[in-house]
């Protein structure tokens, strides 16, 4: 009985809370009796809003337009046919979403203390409203509340009256929604916190819309271009594509503009107002005809050169709105665009849409070439006459980038290909013993990415991917853009002896590193991004690649000029061949064929590429597999070897204080530096870190982990033993010639060390090999060296300590020399039977981890060996057994006087 009574006061007092209909609206709507819920879709869904400071935190400028939205939209009839009551939820954005903590304090007991509580603060400004609608004015007024969150997350309540006009169930390309939501509360008093200024919104209806703008007299407009000239695109199957589906939709949003000579302003050559010319446009279809997949309504985004990247709101001066058709006849699709005049600067009353002047084409090529290698292009332009002060030239456009569209070219054509032949010295092929093997023209190993350098400053310029476009006249696979091809990378491989050469095409994107912007730069009269297309000869015999290619052209405002290209580039490239072992590099360049005084001339430019074939990576994920395995067994010998030396002095106790504290100490680290360096992978990979040239395979990533794991395992097994050692040390301080042995050994390691390191460091200054290492590199293996030395401590502090017991198992130092030493021996089979890849996918034996070079592989083993077989020797013989002869007799000979003296 209390829940209910508590019910029924909520109820009533947020009745009584209600703003009056009566009050606000009734002039507007007449109140009428409402009947039965029923389902219309003429109700808007949402929109764009301006204004609302107050209680929208983060205020946007006029041309940020913010969204909002309707929802549980209930429409119900009334005794009057012609009205209906509305009741509706609408959410305004104001920022996103955000925690704050609120601090108070409390006292316990005499102390007083503060608390923090943890508060989630949506920011979306909801009003519940309801009102009427009347059907043949088009006008709606609904009042209700609202709530809101100050900064400070406290809650405000508001209350508003939401007013629309031109809400018909019916819609054109002029309709247009515009309306406001005002407060009610106070500017001033206790309800200054309640108020809010003014919202003005606006929305396109989409209640039964009706296509007008495709008349006769208009499709005539399109008829101007030269049949001729231009082939027909290619078909659109509305069944399976649809401009406001994926992924077409996605592609139309990135479209470069394109503009003449004569445009180096706004003034007669944008379409909208804008401050510059306009460098990308996007265009979203609003709605697409359910009834005919032909047909769309679509929003045409123009933007700027400095935020085209940006997700922007809604701003009707850089927009148009449009009907656009597709026509079978022509395979293009044509738009008819209006601007948005009588625009105001913060309220859309008496804004409307007109001036229906401008044009769209745009189609889908079907057959390419040096000039067009483009999946959309297309063009704008007005109606109007020169001397109107809405005239703008003729705009064309192209996709900006490769994004996937889901429809290609089905044919390319050359028209460079006697150039080729002039330009590319052709190289006779000379027979010999074995078949070398070189790309095969239909792979995947055809693309790679490159490294561009300038070649008279040797400095890294720019970097960049080369695609194939075709091969013959047939369009080059690429699942990314269609499933439909001829080509398979199963096809056969072209041999030494196959004299075949094919004509292919390619698209280059070369992004500039910011450093060569004068002149003689490739990016002179380009962005920061040029794109070539190029078409040459590829000879499958020697792996040469020889082309002509054509760059895109900028105006001096730094606007693409259409039909600017510059066709006077040399394209040269060597494959290495796929069987190579000792790095597979491709190597090339791109030179201006132009004179020194000719202002499109650049200076010449070196590409590298390293190259990683098919048949090479899958040959690098077998022995990145067995790399894995090879790691799990070798850490957990090591483990098993440390214990096996544990269990040696848990059974000779006296043999513990003869342990070299400075080997336990070298291995114990080379332990835990991997697992501090890595300690990551123990809990989980960082998805930011992948190796994606191989793919990404969950397993690996576990067999990481338990690697990690077993490394732990050994490192507190060596730290065991290490902290056995120095306690055997401190216990027994009659052992303090232990002490100064150590200490001696120590002054003579660390500058065997340090003489080491140095001579190291200046060996791997003189090999290109190591050109590019960093100075940490360069420690982590010389690390890797004193590790494969590791006995050279012990053998030391046996001769200063005159040792004569067995200190170390033969378990342990043979075995952690033979675990040491097998990555070498693997490191020469290795390099072999694989080619040198990035660092990245070295599991075992790391080059960057230790030294590996066929000399090292060989020096290092047997100084591992050797120290090994003294440690057996002192420890069978006694610790001077290693001594000559002549450095023993005088030591025997002054203890024999010392005994005689004593005498």
């Amino acid at each position: 009985m209390f829940i209910f009574l508590i019910t029924l006061l909520t109820i009533s007092s947020f009745s009584s809370s209600q703003p009056s209909y009566k009050d606000h609206c009734s002039s507007i709507i007449t109140e009428s009796t409402p009947k039965n819920l029923i389902i219309h879709n003429s109700f808007p869904l949402g929109g764009y809003f301006t204004g609302g400071s107050g209680i929208i935190h983060d205020e946007t400028s006029f041309i940020k337009y913010s969204s909002f939205y309707l929802s549980n939209i209930q429409i119900h009839e009334t005794i009057n046919t012609d009205l209906f009551k509305v009741e509706s939820t609408v959410s305004f954005r104001t920022k996103p979403n955000t925690v704050y903590y609120h601090v108070s304090n409390f006292s316990y007991g005499d102390k007083p203390s503060y608390r923090s509580q943890r508060h989630f603060r949506s920011n979306y400004v909801t009003f519940k409203l309801e009102g009427f609608w009347s059907k043949s004015s088009g006008k709606v007024c609904m009042v209700g509340t609202g709530i809101s969150y100050s900064e400070t997350g406290d809650s405000l309540d508001h209350d508003a009256v939401l007013k629309l006009n031109n809400v018909f169930d019916s819609s054109n390309i002029t309709s247009f929604i515009s309306g406001s939501l005002e407060s009610l509360n106070s500017e001033k008093g206790d309800e200054k916190n309640h108020y809010f200024e003014t919202i003005s919104l606006m929305m396109f209806s989409k209640a039964n819309y009706s296509y007008s703008l495709d008349s006769k007299e208009v499709e005539n407009e399109f008829s101007f271009e030269s049949e001729v000239s231009e082939k027909k695109g290619l078909s659109l199957n509305p069944y399976s594509s649809s401009f406001c589906s994926l992924p077409l939709s996605r592609a139309l949003k990135r479209l470069q503009l394109e503009y003449t000579h004569e445009c180096n302003s706004p003034k007669n050559c944008s379409p909208v107002v804008s401050d510059q010319l306009p460098y990308m446009m996007s265009l979203k279809g609003a709605e697409c005809s359910h009834t005919d997949k032909h047909r769309l309504k679509v929003l045409m985004v123009f933007s700027n050169k400095s935020d085209y990247w940006i997700e922007k709101g809604f701003n009707p001066k850089t927009m148009l709105i449009g009907e656009g058709w597709w026509d079978e006849k022509k395979n293009a699709l044509h738009v008819v665009a209006c601007h948005f005049i009588g625009i105001m600067k913060s309220s859309w009353d008496g804004t409307r849409i007109g001036d229906c002047s401008v044009r769209l084409r745009l189609s889908l090529p079907s057959v390419w070439s040096i000039e067009n290698t483009n999946n959309i292009v297309g063009k704008i332009w007005s109606n109007k006459t020169a001397n109107d002060p809405n005239y703008f030239k003729m705009i064309t456009f192209r996709i900006f980038d490769d994004a996937r569209v889901g429809y290609r070219a089905s044919k390319y054509e050359y028209s460079k290909l006697e150039k080729v032949k002039k330009s590319c010295p052709t190289h006779k092929v000379v027979e010999n013993k074995g078949r070398t093997i070189f790309p095969n023209v239909y792979s995947y190993d055809m693309r790679f990415g490159m490294s561009v350098r300038d070649i008279e400053s040797n400095i890294e310029v720019a970097f960049g991917s080369l695609a194939p476009l075709s091969v013959g006249e047939q369009i080059y696979d690429d699942p990314a853009y269609t499933s439909n091809s001829n080509f398979t990378a199963e096809s056969p491989m072209v041999m030494f002896n196959n004299a075949s050469l094919f004509n292919i095409s390619y698209k280059i994107t070369i992004f500039s590193n910011a450093t060569l912007y004068n002149r003689n730069s490739m990016f002179n009269l380009s962005s920061y991004r040029v794109t070539i297309s190029a078409e040459g000869i590829y000879d499958a015999r020697t792996g040469t690649l020889c082309m002509i290619g054509c760059r895109n052209l900028n105006s001096k405002a730094g606007t693409p000029l259409a039909g600017s290209v510059d066709c006077e580039i040399l394209l040269k490239f060597q494959f290495p061949s796929l069987d190579t072992t000792n790095g597979s590099h491709i190597k090339g360049s791109i030179e201006s064929m132009r004179k020194k005084s000719d202002h499109l001339y650049f200076k010449s430019l070196e590409v590298s590429s390293y190259a990683i074939y098919s048949e090479t990576a899958i040959k690098a994920v077998w022995r990145m597999d067995m790399e894995i395995i090879m790691v799990l067994i070798s850490t957990t010998l090591s483990c098993v070897f440390i214990a096996l030396q544990l269990y040696h002095v848990k059974r000779n106790p006296n043999a513990l204080p003869l342990i070299s504290i400075s080997m336990i100490s070298i291995l114990t680290l080379g332990h835990m530096i991997p697992l501090v360096l890595n300690f990551e992978a123990i809990l989980a990979q960082d998805p930011n870190n992948k190796n994606f040239v191989f793919g990404y395979v969950g397993w690996l990533e576990v067999n990481e982990i338990a690697v990690r794991i077993i490394t732990m395992v050994a490192f507190l097994l060596q730290f065991r033993l290490l902290q056995l050692t120095w306690s055997s040390r401190k216990t027994n301080e009659s052992e303090n010639r232990l002490w100064i042995a150590e200490r001696k050994a120590t002054y003579v390691t660390f500058p065997l060390y340090a003489a080491g390191l140095l001579i190291s460091l200046l060996l791997k200054l003189k090999r290109d090999d190591f050109q590019n290492d960093t100075s940490w590199e360069k420690m982590k293996s010389y690390g890797g060296l004193v590790l494969d030395g590791f006995l050279l401590p012990q053998v030391i502090l046996n001769l200063f300590s005159n040792m004569n017991e067995n200190v170390l198992s033969c378990s342990f130092y043979f075995g952690t020399t033979f675990v040491r030493l097998l990555p070498h021996a693997y490191d020469l089979y290795r390099a072999h039977n694989y080619a040198r890849l990035s660092d990245g996918s070295y599991f075992y034996a790391n080059p960057n981890a230790d030294f590996y070079s066929t000399t090292w592989d060989i020096v290092i083993p047997l100084g591992g060996i050797l120290f090994a077989v003294i440690i057996y020797l002192q420890q069978r013989f006694g610790a001077q057994c290693v001594i000559p002869q002549r450095f023993k007799g005088s030591e025997y000979e002054k203890v024999s006087v010392v005994a005689e003296s004593e005498a």
